[in-house]
């Protein structure tokens, strides 16, 4: 992913030079190929450039069509054809190899604002007026591309590091209380808007912010519709999902080398088998090379085993890395991780070492990340629909002949024992709340009834994918692929997911669940033939053991409590802290262990002064 930064004056002054400097120097490792500083009246920009492809990209930026109207920003479009015949007929007269950027920026030129619906792809940039000092900044529908931005007074300053916003002395080092009562109750925060700094805010996925003579507004654009399911015939299923998948693959694929994290399962082995298809066209120069990761010695795990066969069949190098000897929170402390913000994921070591040895020699690597979100279905709510709208044909049809094929009634994931678990929990809402926090935060931050709020069910929306509709359009899928960002990493490596394609999303969120996506059936069609049958019929398994529990309850792994942070005790009571990790056991302990992860990284931010 490219690195940009920018910084805009409501009041047309010319950012100071040394601050623009100090951002492009945080953000050169992102862009080996090329870096930028420039500045006009108003405004200042960094760029650090890295070459990807396939499709055309900007060799400098900003860039700009009419000298007035600049772009800014990490751009890689989906569907290039189709906008590109759009722009044709409103009268643009556009080249053949023509820029993402510039792409954007004919859709700008035409559509204003309503241009930024009708992008897809994986994208964050800013658009700057110069002359009316107007700015808008734009974020996917997924988020799969991070963006920040920070106010201070009369300016807007932008990135896609969080950690490039810091430079800037104005930019408070006051932490956000909401994000850190958040981490440590659930690990993670989900406002899809704040982060760890108080001045700092994140752009939410399908949002655009506008700065205009100091004011600050954010805006929702889109999001992922709720459509009719679609009625094809069962092969014509398998046709559209077949080349939809090609297609997202295909338009994510460089010209030369490109690594993938394969798993054993289906959602990442048919992405490489599509990928190695295309690798062997003639002319594309594609070299493929695929990374499993699997945990032995800790305990068996088939996944390398299942994950090899793929690659034999496929005719694709493979290495496969055994991560089982680490142990949780290794070496946090001698490699001096440094993460933009609390991780809590304790082999997050291992992670790192496998982005560093495959940017080595990609710089793009796939995944199957997405897939699992609509192609594990629900039969339960299309049952519903078709009660409701009284559709008895349409429910013997689905439904009986998933019975006469399978000999069973499908799985209907209704979310009973959620529900159930829910209900129950009412009367004892408080269950698995940590006992160690500071009395005085959770106090101020409420952090009672902030628990209660995040046990809430959330409303089902989708008639017949409610979780993963309401997982795609949440900040979910913005964090996690966030932690793969060179941000995390400290390499210039970029991650695709085909599976979130916006194409293939859409038409996976038509497709009834019942049968094509029952147990991943639609997909299994598809591969049936190209993948090995061992993996094509596998079932769906969750990781054989959990790591964690392994060394709680069986290697009596205890964390090392190291002595903390005084600016962790203003959060937890330490003493709690230590008494609950001498007793806990496995998925209790891991809850437990969210000071430490805490404590690690307010130790990393004190120590580059982030924090004061």
């Amino acid at each position: 992913m490219s690195g940009f930064a920018g910084v805009v004056s409501a009041d047309g002054a010319i950012p100071e030079r040394r601050v623009l400097e100090q951002m492009s120097a945080k953000l050169a490792f992102r862009g080996p190929d090329a870096t930028q500083v420039s500045t006009q009246e108003g405004a200042g920009f960094c760029f650090a450039l890295l070459r990807t492809g396939p499709a055309p990209q900007a060799a400098a930026q900003p860039c700009s069509l009419d000298g007035r109207v600049w772009l800014l920003g990490d751009v890689r479009l989906d569907g290039r054809e189709e906008l590109h015949r759009l722009l044709e007929e409103q009268g643009e007269s556009i080249p053949t190899e023509v820029s993402d950027e510039d792409l954007i920026l004919y859709a700008w030129r035409q559509w204003g604002e309503a241009s930024f619906e009708r992008l897809i792809g994986d994208f964050a940039f800013a658009i700057w007026d110069g002359t009316a000092r107007k700015l808008w900044c734009v974020r996917d529908l997924l988020g799969i591309r991070p963006f920040f931005y920070a106010q201070t007074g009369k300016q807007l300053l932008f990135s896609n590091m969080l950690e490039v916003l810091r430079v800037d002395p104005q930019v408070s080092a006051a932490l956000d209380p909401r994000f850190v009562g958040d981490f440590l109750l659930q690990g993670l925060s989900q406002d899809g808007v704040r982060t760890a700094f108080r001045d700092i805010r994140r752009l939410p996925q399908g949002h655009f912010l506008k700065f205009f003579a100091g004011d600050v507004r954010v805006y929702r654009y889109a999001a992922l519709a709720v459509e009719e399911p679609l009625q094809l015939k069962p092969a014509e299923y398998a046709e559209q999902f077949r080349g939809l998948l090609e297609q997202a693959v295909r338009e994510r694929l460089p010209p030369g080398p490109a690594a993938i994290y394969m798993s054993g399962g289906l959602d990442s082995t048919s992405v490489a088998a599509h990928a190695a298809r295309i690798a062997k066209e003639g002319g594309y120069g594609l070299e493929l090379r695929a990374y499993t990761v699997d945990f032995l010695p800790l305990f068996e795990d088939d996944e390398a085993s299942y994950a090899s066969r793929a690659a034999q069949h496929l005719g694709i190098p493979w290495e496969v890395h055994s991560i089982g000897s680490a142990t949780p929170f290794a070496s946090w402390d001698t490699e001096n991780l440094q993460e933009p913000e609390p991780s809590h994921e304790a082999f997050l070591l291992p992670d790192l070492e496998l982005c560093r040895l495959v940017s080595a020699r990609a710089r793009i690597v796939l995944s199957g990340d997405g897939g699992d979100d609509v192609l594990t279905g629900q039969a339960w709510p299309y049952l519903k629909y078709l009660l409701r709208r009284r559709r008895f044909g349409a429910i013997a049809k689905a439904f009986g002949g998933y019975v006469l094929k399978n000999g069973r009634i499908p799985p209907l994931h209704g979310g009973f024992r959620t529900r159930l678990k829910w209900w129950m929990r009412r009367s004892g809402a408080m269950e698995g709340y940590p006992g160690w926090l500071n009395v005085n935060f959770e106090r101020e931050q409420n952090l009672r009834d902030r628990w209660v709020e995040l046990q809430k069910l959330q409303q089902a929306t989708h008639p017949l994918h409610p979780v993963a509709h309401a997982s795609l359009n949440s900040p979910y899928w913005a964090y996690i692929l966030e932690e793969g960002d060179a941000a995390w990493t400290g390499v210039p490596l970029e991650r695709r997911a085909p599976f979130l394609d916006l194409r293939l999303v859409r038409f996976l969120l038509r497709v009834p669940p019942v049968p094509g996506c029952m147990e991943k059936q639609l997909v299994r069609e598809v591969m049936r033939g190209v993948l090995p049958d061992e993996v094509v019929f596998r079932k769906k398994t969750p990781l054989r053991r959990e790591p964690f529990e392994v060394f709680t309850k069986e290697r009596d792994w205890r964390p090392r409590v190291p002595q903390p942070t005084e600016r962790l005790r203003e959060f937890v009571d330490w003493d709690k802290v230590n008494a609950t990790l001498q007793n806990g056991l496995g998925s209790s302990l891991w809850a437990d262990t969210r000071p430490i992860s805490l404590d690690h990284w307010l130790k990393g931010v004190e120590k580059v002064g982030w924090i004061r």
